[in-house]
């Protein structure tokens, strides 16, 4: 019943949060115009990402303990929310956006004094212990996994569900363990999306009540999955293996590098914006939004799935790690042969 409540009163917030600032967000002009790149009709609110953080908000504190970390957690999320609306009213540069990562990052490493220090055994050899390293590592990784959902947000309700199943598969894997204490928190995340997943794809009512998640909610979500991750892998208490975590997010993952190799190749820069996203590429050979949607959802469904299946029966980390390298080039050239198609 505790669980039911805080994930009830994160869904309700959530839509109390969308009604009322829809209108505050026409007014102050926080809305994502069409152009080139972003082909939608009409003045769409950036609302999302805001509606799902102060939902996420009111369900911690209502009914979650108040530890170091919850405190840590809310204010980092508080601060990418805030960046991340700024770049949405303001199109801030690259620079400007990642050092705001990083000051949030850390806040998190060192307001909460831990970070990723143990990898596990990736190539049969005992654990990898990172050590004083993991600190940098961990910079690294919650700044490429903040940037994959930010640049995996193209379509209506591919955020949405992604991170829907991001933070199912952690809830799950926390349940597997049996070590529960963390598990309101993907559940809180999980449900405080869904208002915003109903608004976003029309479930509602079709074209006025648009809104979409901004980059203040795709950051806000990013850093919310390395968040439960960290969480999750570290420590003696860790409920699940850090190889384990590539095969959650590994979509977003894959796409944002597989992007950035080839924007590489290319002589472009990384974090320049273009039409090349699975996405997009899947669209320009004849897929609508929605078959889209439904295709790359059930991709990340079967890839979670694979983790967690492989959780479960403890396949060996390097298997599961060569698997993933494995998947990733067979990504690579399914999306040259389709971009060619």
């Amino acid at each position: 019943m505790y669980i039911l409540a805080t994930a009830f009163t994160a869904f309700c917030f959530a839509f109390l949060a969308i009604k009322f600032f829809k209108p505050v967000a026409i007014e102050l002009g926080l809305v994502d115009k069409p152009s080139d790149r972003k082909q939608h009709s009409g003045h769409i609110p950036l609302i999302g990402g805001i509606s799902i953080f102060l939902a996420v908000l009111a369900a911690s504190l209502l009914w979650l303990p108040n530890t170091l970390e919850l405190r840590m957690y809310l204010i980092a999320s508080a601060m990418m929310v805030f960046v991340g609306a700024l770049d949405d009213k303001f199109d801030l540069r690259v620079r400007v956006r990642i050092v705001g990562q990083i000051i949030i990052a850390s806040l998190m490493i060192y307001g909460v004094g831990g970070y990723i220090s143990n990898l596990g055994n990736l190539f049969g050899f005992g654990d990898v212990i990172l050590g004083p390293v993991g600190i940098i590592f961990t910079y690294v990784a919650i700044i490429v996994v903040i940037n994959a959902y930010n640049m995996i947000d193209g379509i209506d309700g591919l955020i949405g569900s992604l991170s829907i199943n991001t933070f199912v598969s952690i809830a799950i894997l926390f349940i597997m363990s049996g070590q529960t204490d963390y598990l309101s928190y993907p559940l809180i995340l999980a449900t405080a999306t869904v208002p915003y997943l109903m608004y976003n794809l029309g479930f509602l009512k079709k074209g006025s009540k648009k809104i979409f998640m901004g980059d203040a909610g795709s950051m806000f979500v990013g850093l919310s999955v390395i968040w439960l991750l960290t969480m999750g892998t570290q420590g003696e208490q860790a409920s699940f293996r850090p190889v384990t975590a590539l095969w959650i997010c590994a979509i977003p993952l894959m796409d944002m590098l597989a992007i950035v190799v080839r924007r590489y190749k290319n002589s472009k820069s990384p974090f320049k914006p273009d039409r090349d996203h699975l996405h997009h590429i899947l669209q320009r050979v004849g897929f609508s939004s929605r078959q889209t949607l439904i295709i790359i959802s059930s991709i990340a469904v079967v890839t979670s799935s694979i983790g967690l299946l492989a959780e479960y029966y403890y396949v060996a980390d390097v298997i599961m790690l060569s698997a993933f390298l494995v998947t990733f080039v067979i990504y690579n050239f399914a999306i040259r042969a389709i971009s060619h198609y």
